[in-house]
């Protein structure tokens, strides 16, 4: 009997580590299932965070781009204004410094146009008249002389 409750003692001590590792086994392959599933949820959420990124990363960037032509038809708005208010400054004070001028008695660019015209002209009809007076005093010499040689 010692023999046999020796070997059964054996095969419960056999049956024991069989169970222990099987069960080790298990323990083990549960563990692999268990990161296998992280591995994958991870994947899936890794993917998920970046399809987000992305989505925010384009509109982001749309919000930008309305932005920025926001800003650009204000600048434009902005530069016509005050292009505006420059002319018209710059016409005031164009006007005021000609009726200045004026005040003065500081002839206009067209008024010294005229004036030179007229000025040549009369210096043409002084060069017309100074030809006919000149005419005029060689003649009366010729016939005084031809008069007094008749006497």
């Amino acid at each position: 009997m010692s023999k046999q409750v020796e070997k059964v003692k054996h095969e419960e001590e056999i049956n024991v580590v069989d169970s222990l590792t099987g069960k080790a086994r298990e323990v083990w392959l549960a563990g692999l299932g268990a990161l296998a599933s992280v591995e994958e949820e991870g994947q899936k959420v890794f993917t998920k965070l970046v399809e987000k990124g992305t989505h925010f990363e384009a509109r982001g960037k749309k919000q930008l781009d309305e932005t920025y032509e926001e800003l650009l038809v204000a600048y434009k708005k902005l530069e016509d204004r005050v292009k505006s208010s420059f002319n018209k400054a710059e016409g005031e004070i164009d006007d005021n410094m000609q009726e200045l001028i004026h005040k003065m008695g500081v002839p206009t660019q067209d008024e010294i146009k005229e004036l030179t015209s007229q000025v040549e002209k009369l210096i043409n009809k002084v060069d017309d008249l100074s030809k006919k007076v000149d005419q005029a005093d060689k003649k009366p010499a010729a016939p005084a002389a031809a008069a007094k040689a008749g006497k």
